[in-house]
């Protein structure tokens, strides 16, 4: 659920901020999560958006290591 949580965060900061974001640095800390985030602010010509992301889901909610040792880490949004 951390996850999901954080993901609605970066949600809400690129609607206020209206910002897309490129590059993250996310730390764990026990059950808490400290990050940041880095980005630019939307250009439409440039970026083009084709539709916002409203928040994420627990649908197919997923956090598990790989065989090779990476983490993956899913979700589905709502757009």
């Amino acid at each position: 659920m951390l996850l999901a949580h954080w993901l609605n965060a970066v949600v809400t900061q690129m609607a206020t901020r209206r910002m897309l974001f490129g590059h993250f640095a996310v730390r764990l800390h026990g059950k808490r999560l400290q990050a940041r985030a880095t980005g630019e602010p939307v250009v439409p010509r440039r970026h083009r958006p084709a539709a916002e992301v409203k928040g994420a889901t627990c649908t197919a909610l997923r956090v598990a290591r790989a065989a090779d040792g990476a983490w993956i880490a899913q979700t589905v949004v709502d757009v």
